[in-house]
């Protein structure tokens, strides 16, 4: 009988931009923030059982997203049947996302 065994896709990286730090004159000094996008992949053709990692929710946590938000992300970025395999491409829908639905 084959065993399936999960693979782990990872593609880090840093959001410049999020989150935003503000002092008492208006002026906004950006901040880096590192995001590992971490997806459970378990080795059969579709995207089944595929979901996030806790390192990757808890990256969009300390960034400043809900949970429910953070959770949200990460579903929608390991379910994405054409990121499958393609770390560069997570990594870009990631910063996309970072950049039109940014943490508040």
């Amino acid at each position: 009988m084959k065993k399936l065994l999960s693979v782990i896709a990872v593609a880090g990286l840093t959001a410049a931009a999020m989150p935003a730090i503000a002092d008492g004159n208006r002026h906004v000094r950006m901040t880096d923030t590192r995001i590992t996008v971490s997806c459970a992949r378990f080795a059969l053709p579709g995207v089944i059982w595929d979901k996030p990692q806790a390192v990757f929710i808890d990256d969009l946590v300390a960034a400043g997203y809900t949970q429910e938000r953070a959770y949200a992300i990460g579903m929608r970025v390991c379910r994405d049947e054409a990121l499958v395999g393609n770390t560069t491409a997570m990594g870009a829908t990631m910063r996309n996302i970072l950049r039109t639905t940014p943490p508040r």
